[in-house]
């Protein structure tokens, strides 16, 4: 699939960056502290820089961009520790970028604008600004960067690169469907056994149950054109005055109405597909239009292991009698553990369990845009699964008295989400400077053997696991944190190191005694004071003036 609101993904990024060159001065330390603030992220990914005439110099891996939105709206940029060949120009600085935001998405652009240098050649050569062109798109934590320009004045003749940058995607996506390819005959399921198909149906997914010669679902076309790329259209309709809710499913679709009046109307969704892996969410591209009437599209999903069996639930749509009774395993409001108008006793098998849910309301319209959405599962229990269904529809799935005839919902690109990455990382019960999940390199100033016992590192995703692993040698602690799915994905994976720089202005070379000796000013290991100890190490001022060292 082509694609869409950062296309720009595929650019391989060019900057040699040596991102483990932070200098110690004070703006960096101003820079890593701005990190902090709201509306600021760092972004970690690849860099490559090309040569004005078009040959590449290299790519990194481990490149950082610092993005801030001040107080006045504008936006900075900071290139982290841009080198060039053998020249490391330091950080480079453009400030007062306007942004534009449409969709979810930030563009940040440059023509020939001045960034300032620091921690470079600002030191050794007393170049203090680059000029350098750029466009940078952001969508939530991801960022491409198309660096046109950067025009460094060496002595003699300019020095004169261009840069590409994509930041690392701090989570894994595995996709479920694009709709490209077989869409098959709809052959809609009934109690009676019916055998009449209408229009098609993508491979895998079962559409709204009606068998009447309405069209509720259709290709929708992407971006037309004879390589245009396809969705699935989800459509409301009315037939003989019944409102009809449009909707797929990975289950089997079902609908049951009596007589010609369409009374006693219910329906839903039975059944799923196999799946045994704990996915943290799952995204997708969407259109949404609600020009009919205000109206909730719905994205139903959930996981579980066991059966449910739900006795006599009316199957089919009668004109005349009764419709027929099934017991109908798996049925959705049975799983999810909401109640039945219609149907018998459910029973369900002793493992049978709910292990998590999605149940999202998309309230408003995209105005013609196609959008991106990603939805968190609820967990409720650490049960692997067995099945699962996802649904979505174009009105509000649990409720048919809100139906609005030729409302749409569009679908595309269905995936799961597998995180591996961090929600915090605390050193003595603070958040750790300029901390952010896809930032994974820090300094911190003091003695490793200090912090040993006072780290603890967070996990975005309760399904996802972590490693701790202390490198005396190299005064470093790395955190290995793998997504639930890193057995079939050894891509799904974040490291994050912390490197200790042994002395600094923090508080070192104190006596450990008891807290009786103290009753002086509290710090911290960076020697910040504090009004009360805090859990982990704590530096008192002692009777005799001293400092001493108390754990809590």
């Amino acid at each position: 699939m082509k694609r869409f609101l950062l296309p720009a993904f595929a650019l391989a990024l060019a900057v040699n960056a040596n991102a483990t060159s932070f200098q110690a001065n004070m703006f960096a330390e101003q820079q890593t502290k701005a990190q902090a603030a709201d509306g600021s992220k760092t972004f970690s990914g690849d860099l490559s820089v090309y040569m004005d005439d078009g040959s590449e110099m290299g790519t990194t891996e481990k490149s950082q961009i610092l993005v801030t939105k001040e107080s006045d709206g504008t936006y900075t940029f900071v290139l982290k520790d841009f080198t060039v060949d053998a020249i490391y120009v330091g950080d480079a600085t453009i400030s007062k970028l306007e942004g534009n935001e449409k969709n979810g998405v930030i563009t940040l652009e440059a023509t020939d604008v001045d960034a300032v240098i620091t921690n470079g050649l600002n030191g050794t050569l007393g170049i203090n600004k680059v000029v350098m062109s750029m466009t940078a798109s952001i969508q939530g934590d991801y960022m491409v960067a198309n660096i046109s320009k950067v025009n460094v004045p060496m002595e003699g003749k300019p020095l004169i690169v261009s840069a590409k940058f994509a930041s690392k995607v701090y989570d894994s996506i595995t996709l479920l469907d694009s709709f490209e390819d077989n869409w098959v005959k709809c052959i809609p399921w009934d109690s009676n056994n019916n055998k009449t198909a209408v229009g098609k149906t993508p491979s895998g997914w079962c559409v709204s149950n009606v068998y009447t010669s309405l069209i509720q679902f259709d290709i929708a076309t992407r971006e037309g054109g004879s390589n245009s790329d396809y969705a699935v259209k989800l459509k409301n309709t009315s037939y003989f005055g019944q409102k009809i809710p449009a909707y797929m499913t990975l289950g089997t679709s079902w609908a049951t109405a009596k007589g010609m009046s369409g009374s006693n109307p219910d329906g839903g969704s039975f059944g799923g597909k196999e799946f045994n892996k704990r996915p943290d969410a799952i995204r997708f591209d969407y259109l949404r239009n609600t020009k009919k009437g205000k109206e909730n599209a719905t994205v139903v999903a959930y996981l579980w292991k066991g059966t449910y069996t739900q006795k006599d639930v009316p199957g089919n749509t009668a004109i005349y009698g009764d419709p027929k009774p099934y017991d109908m395993t798996d049925r959705d409001r049975n799983i999810l553990g909401m109640p039945t108008d219609q149907g018998g006793d459910v029973t369900k098998a002793p493992d049978a369990e709910c292990i998590a849910t999605i149940n999202y309301a998309i309230t408003s319209s995209t105005n013609g845009e196609w959008e991106t959405l990603t939805i968190p599962f609820e967990y409720k229990t650490s049960s692997t699964p067995e099945k699962i269904n996802i649904i979505f529809a174009a009105t509000d799935y649990f409720d048919r008295t809100k139906i609005v005839a030729d409302n749409y919902l569009c679908v595309d690109n269905v995936k799961y989400v597998y995180y591996h990455s961090l929600s915090d990382i605390k050193l003595n019960g603070t958040t750790i400077d300029g901390f952010n999940e896809n930032r994974t390199e820090y300094t911190v100033k003091g003695n490793m053997s200090d912090y040993k016992n006072a780290l603890d590192c967070t996990l975005k995703s309760a399904n996802s696991t972590k490693d701790v692993n202390w490198n005396d040698a190299k005064n470093l602690v790395t955190i290995t944190v793998k997504g639930s799915n890193y057995a079939e994905d050894n891509e799904s994976m974040t490291v994050y190191t912390i490197k200790f720089e042994g002395t600094g202005t923090g508080i070192h070379n104190v006596t450990s005694t008891s807290t009786n000796s103290a009753n002086g000013a509290i710090y911290d290991l960076s020697g910040r004071q504090l009004k009360t100890m805090q859990k982990g190490i704590n530096i008192v001022r002692g009777k005799d003036g001293k400092m001493i060292k108390v754990m809590k």
